[in-house]
């Protein structure tokens, strides 16, 4: 019977990521001050820019990757869940009615999903063109009697 403990085994650690749940903080904190200040049609031009932002930001220092933005999306959704059901059962908990009822709590959860993982589509993109570019620049390609160089 062979002993399979001298195999070299790797420790799987779960890191919780901090710099993801501030900027999920940050977006839930940016939502309710362009609430407060920006009237209802402007909301809705205002708060996409915000979430942008927070995103490219928040992957200048990340590997931009389609994963990377789906697993962001997802993270954030949760945060963003969990904040705003934990302000629904705070002090004004009889509020929930009227919180759900305001279309302005709902508009940041698609935003949340959608800007990240388009996001990260467009960096990756944006990577293999350019690897792309790299590789076909060496040879002639042939196109109507013409060559490309």
């Amino acid at each position: 019977m062979k002993n399979f403990n001298h195999q070299k085994t790797k420790k799987v650690r779960s890191v919780f990521v901090w710099r993801a749940a501030w900027y999920c903080v940050v977006i839930w904190i940016l939502t309710f001050i362009s609430a407060a200040f920006f009237v209802f049609p402007w909301f809705y031009i205002v708060l996409p820019f915000l979430v942008f932002a927070t995103t490219s930001y928040y992957f200048r220092k990340v590997k931009g990757t389609l994963e990377v933005g789906l697993n962001l999306a997802i993270f954030w959704f949760f945060v963003l869940l969990i904040l705003d059901v934990l302000q629904i059962i705070g002090p004004y908990y009889k509020n929930a009615v009227l919180y759900s009822q305001d279309m302005r709590n709902w508009f940041s959860f698609p935003l949340v999903l959608l800007i990240p993982v388009i996001y990260g589509m467009v960096i990756e993109n944006r990577k293999l063109r350019r690897k792309r570019r790299k590789v076909n620049n060496n040879f002639a390609l042939p196109k109507a009697g013409f060559t490309l160089r």
